[in-house]
């Protein structure tokens, strides 16, 4: 049974983060970003019914803990390091102890679900899953998913935007890029920006993303990285809720 989760993400943009100041939060000092509030969503789609009786779905705030990357990294200073391998490329080593961390942090205080957000930019997919995977493996009795827009969170929102909306969105993986200083046509924060009707020069706010993760059918996504959230999620549920328990989209 799922009845706590534990999320972090790169910033208020994102999954949203502390009100006054601290590292981790919960309840009324978590601001809910766009993608945890996106997360919910897709959380409340697969998850078994008998459980949602014991989430409050109208204040996800109230279950879900937000810790910081700032936080992490300082607590992977007292645990055992991840270096560059076979399983773990050059460049990601951080993010498999920011995982580990994570992972032993939800073990200790009752989560058992944890979510990592980071935007792919213009990294290795694969090679990022594979590292956060391999962090969270370090954690009894937590699931860890890695949450990893390709090649951004907008590009998701995008979807949902575009002129012929949800069609063919695959596509925006490639099309898009990594680098917000790219052309206007490429970089998905002017994209979504000019898809909101926004002036030229002008970024899509925390809040304006936020609406568009409300009203996005986040059973209509399909797009390979957000596929393979949806996979992992699912997994992961029916590790915690039991096998075949999760509802399928």
């Amino acid at each position: 049974m799922i009845t706590s989760i534990l999320v972090t993400g790169e910033g208020s943009s994102d999954m949203g983060g502390s009100n006054n100041g601290q590292p981790i939060s919960t309840g009324e000092f978590y601001n809910l970003g766009p993608m945890a509030l996106l997360a919910v969503r897709l959380l409340r789609n697969i998850l078994p019914t008998w459980n949602e009786e014991y989430l409050d779905f109208q204040l996800p705030t109230e279950w879900i803990t937000c810790i910081s990357g700032n936080e992490l990294a300082n607590q992977t200073k007292t645990l055992g390091k991840h270096r560059p391998s076979k399983k773990i490329q050059k460049g990601y080593s951080e993010h498999a102890n920011r995982a580990s961390a994570m992972a032993n942090y939800a073990q200790q205080y009752g989560h058992q679900l944890a979510i990592y957000f980071h935007d792919t930019d213009k990294g290795d997919f694969d090679a990022l899953r594979d590292a956060l995977q391999l962090g969270f493996s370090s954690g009894d009795n937590v699931q860890g998913v890695p949450m990893l827009p390709k090649p951004t969170s907008e590009a998701w929102l995008i979807c949902g935007r575009k002129q012929n909306p949800y069609a063919h969105c695959s596509t925006l993986e490639t099309q898009l890029s990594g680098n917000d200083a790219a052309a206007a046509q490429n970089a998905p924060k002017k994209v979504l920006a000019q898809l909101l009707g926004l002036e030229v020069g002008v970024e899509p706010t925390t809040e304006q993303q936020y609406a568009e993760a409300e009203l996005i059918d986040v059973t209509r996504i399909n797009m390979p990285s957000y596929n393979q959230f949806k996979t992992d999620l699912t997994s992961a549920i029916e590790v915690i809720c039991g096998h075949g328990t999760a509802r399928t989209l």
